[in-house]
This record gives C-alpha cells, structure tokens and sequence, in this order.
C-alpha cells in the first residue's frame, strides 16, 4: 500500500488525488472571495469605528448631563435623579423593543455567529446592522454594564454576508464571510487585530484552514487599517512598570488561574439564571421589564457614575491604583450583580469588557491578599494581577485562552506576561473543564436554541455544501 504523508504526497513526492482535491478546494474563487472580504473590512472598520465613537460620545453626554443636574435640577417639578432613571428606562426599554422586529440581534450575538458556522442558523438578515448600532447606544449610553463587541461582530458578520450576497459568490463562500468578518468586528472594537483573528479560528468556527485564515486575514487588514486612520493607534489601558516576572513567584499566576477558572463556571451559571429569571417573571411586556433594569442603571448612576457603564473606565482606575481595598470588594459584588442584571433584559450589547472588569478586580484582590500573606519571597506585582486576571476570567468563562491572551496583550502592549499570562489561562481552563462548567456561548447557543425554535434566524433549510 501507498504511504502518504499529512500533506496528501505520496513518497515519490507527487501529489495524490485527495491531495489535489483539497489544493483546488483551497483555490477556487479564492482572489474575488479574498477581494470581497478586504472590501466588507473597509465597511466593517467605518461602521464598526463610528459604533464606538457613538458609544463613547453618548456616554460622556449623559455623564455631562447628570453632573450638571446635580448642581441645577433641570426641573423645579422632578428632581435630577428621577430625570435619570426615566431616561435610562426609556432608552433600554426602545433598545428592546427593536430586538421584537429581529430576534437574533437579542443580547451578543456572538452565539448566533456560531449557530451560522455550525449550519444551525441562517445568517443575519440587513435590518439586524441598524437593529444593533441603534439599539446597542441606547442600551449602553445610559451605563449598562455591557459591552461594544458583541453588536460589532455580529455587525461584521453582516456586512460580510451581504457584500457576499451583492458579489454572489457561492452560497458556502457567503456563510465564510458571514463567520470570517466577524473577526474584524472584535479587532475593530478593542483596536486587536490579532486577538480577532484568533477569535474566529478558536471561538467560532473551532478550526483553522487556510482559506478561512486568508479570508479572515484580509477582513481585518482593510477593517483596521480604515479604524486606525480616523481613530489612532492607542492602547486600551495604559500601565507603568510592568516587568518580567520572576520564576519564584510564577506558581502564584496558577493560583489566579485555579480561583478564576472556579469564578468563571460560577459567572456562566449566573448569566445564564439571570436570564431564566427575567423571562420567567410575571407576564409582562420584556420591554416593560428592561425598562425597570434601566431605570436602575440609571439611578445608580446618579449616585455612583464610577460603579456603571462596560467598564473599561474602572479597570483604568484600579491600573492606576485609584481605589481602596474595601472600595474594590464593593465594587466586585456590584459589578458582577449588574453584569447578570443588564444581560437578562436581552438587549443588544456584548459579555467581554463587563467579564474584563470582574477579572481586573479579582485579580487585584489576589494580589493584595497574597502580599498581605507574606507567602512568596518577594511582594507580587498588583498590576501584572489586574492584567492577568483579565485574560484568565474571559478564558474560564469563554473558554478561548489563546484569544483572551493575544486580547490583553494587545489592549494592554505588555508582551512581559506572557508567562504568567499563559500560566494562568492553562489553570482556568483545566479547573472550569474539570468543574464541568460550559463554555458561556455553548450555554447561550443552547437556550438560543429552546427559546427561538421559529426565529427567521434558525435554519429550516439544508446547509450549504462546503
């Protein structure tokens, strides 16, 4: 019998029949599909660009308003506090209320990127962009605890779908453009390219091909090259002072990764509860029931504008050592309270920068605890924790410790961890996987499928070949 080697050549070195099958598999239509989805990136990182600075603008604006009803109630006849909670009802309740015209664009969307790749879902219909960068700055400009990424990707996807739809290609190059693309929309959400790449091959569609990485690839290059023209090239989070860790201290990154490994599988269950919970309340209107969820974000950003919004202001504060021990704890039990809360109500916004801030806070508290010990033979660093807890609570609770290592280092520029960085995510995943615990997207694609068995986006229809 003929032996052949993992690249499909015989020992003679010609190539065999399955060999040349796979090489035309990987050739065919791949300039124009390459071309098409360089084109959905320039899309991707103008749409996907202007979605943030929208976010940030309508964030400051409502911060800017509630700082100057402090001093001046706007009305003799409603105090500011009570403006604040109507405002923040209203918007999250409207937010809702546009998921009612496409059930798919409810919450991330990121696990409905994943029913698409998996042939379980048809891609996302148009309306689902302007569903999304709507009701996604409405959802989040009042403070919910949630994040730009989720309605980014999914948005890409989109984008991605429809340039392939317009260029008809083949029915399986329009669902590789739909998963591919998205990746463009992470890179472009935290300025991380590589972390979106990653995003697709190891979250998404769990394999890697080189078609699908040229694909991938070229949507990223265009989306980032047009993001970073009109918004810049900064990191997320600035630190000072972070240097390589010492090998004797190495062993307490696996603790970080041990404790935030069992937080993640906790974390999962919660959001998953919280939402069981909010659909089960009594029958009313879901928008009547975000409204509440809003009006609560919006008085407690009255009284404590610094505990609200995705969160990527905190962890600034606690990388600059801002805040007390006790005022971190609070803080702790409050955020992962409202990241469970603002998720239920089920509108458009995203689970990574909210799970970032959790990560940042448990990571910090480690840190102190351990100094406040005095069992390792020299004080370990808290800001290397806050850095390192990040990147092993998105690995416990998504289970994608490549991505959520390339995502920090690239939000944070401190390629010196990546020891520790890699220490910890090794830990957090084998203690989630031995606790049982279910990737979050896995746990949110099963609900997705018991709650919307006959939503447009749920596929009736055989899946495309190829």
């Amino acid at each position: 019998m003929e032996k052949i080697d993992d690249f499909g050549a015989n020992k003679t070195g010609t190539q065999t029949d399955e060999g040349r099958e796979s090489f035309d598999s990987l050739i065919k239509g791949l300039i124009p599909l390459t071309l098409v989805a360089a084109f959905a990136g320039l899309f991707v990182g103008l749409i996907g660009g202007s979605f943030r600075w929208m976010l940030e603008y309508s964030g400051t604006l409502f911060s800017g308003m509630l700082t100057a009803w402090r001093d001046h109630s706007p009305a003799q006849w409603m105090p500011g506090w009570l403006l604040a909670m109507l405002i923040g009802a209203t918007c999250v309740a409207l937010a809702r209320s546009l998921i009612r015209m496409a059930p798919e664009a409810s919450g991330s969307g990121v696990q409905h990127v994943e029913a698409v790749m998996r042939h379980e879902a048809s891609p996302a219909r148009f309306r689902v962009l302007p569903i999304k960068y709507i009701g996604g700055i409405l959802a989040m400009a009042p403070g919910m605890a949630l994040g730009r990424e989720g309605p980014t990707i999914q948005m890409a996807g989109v984008i991605g779908h429809v340039c392939g739809q317009i260029s008809k290609l083949a029915r399986a190059d329009q669902f590789m453009l739909y998963t591919a693309v998205a990746g463009a929309g992470l890179s472009v959400a935290f300025n991380a390219p590589l972390a979106g790449a990653a995003f697709v091959f190891e979250e998404v569609s769990r394999r890697m091909t080189l078609r699908r990485m040229v694909v991938t690839l070229a949507a990223i290059a265009t989306g980032m090259s047009v993001f970073r023209s009109f918004y810049g090239n900064e990191v997320e989070f600035h630190t000072h002072g972070v240097f390589t860790q010492p090998s004797q201290i190495l062993w307490t990154y696996a603790l970080l990764g041990v404790v935030l490994g069992g937080f993640g599988v906790l974390y999962n269950k919660c959001i998953v509860s919280g939402m069981n919970v909010f659909a089960n309340a009594p029958r009313i209107a879901p928008e009547i029931k975000a409204g509440i969820i809003g009006a609560l974000v919006g008085g407690l950003a009255w009284v404590r504008p610094d505990w609200v919004g995705g969160g990527e202001a905190q962890i600034q504060s606690l990388l600059n050592g801002d805040l007390t021990i006790q005022a971190i704890l609070f803080l702790l039990l409050v955020r992962w309270a409202l990241g469970v809360v603002c998720y239920s109500a089920g509108a458009p916004g995203g689970l990574f920068a909210p799970l970032l801030l959790v990560g940042a806070l448990v990571g910090v508290l480690c840190a102190t605890g351990l100094n406040h010990a005095q069992i390792t033979t020299q004080p370990v660093d808290p800001v290397a924790f806050i850095v390192v807890g990040m990147s092993a609570f998105f690995t416990a609770v998504v289970r994608a410790p490549f991505t959520g290592i390339l995502l920090v280092i690239e939000m944070t520029g401190l390629v010196s961890l990546t020891i520790p960085l890699l220490i910890a995510c090794v830990a957090a995943v084998v203690v989630a996987t031995l606790l049982r615990g279910e990737p979050i997207y896995d746990s949110l694609l099963d609900r997705m499928r018991l709650t919307q068995p006959s939503s447009p986006g749920l596929r009736t229809s055989p899946p495309p070949k190829g």
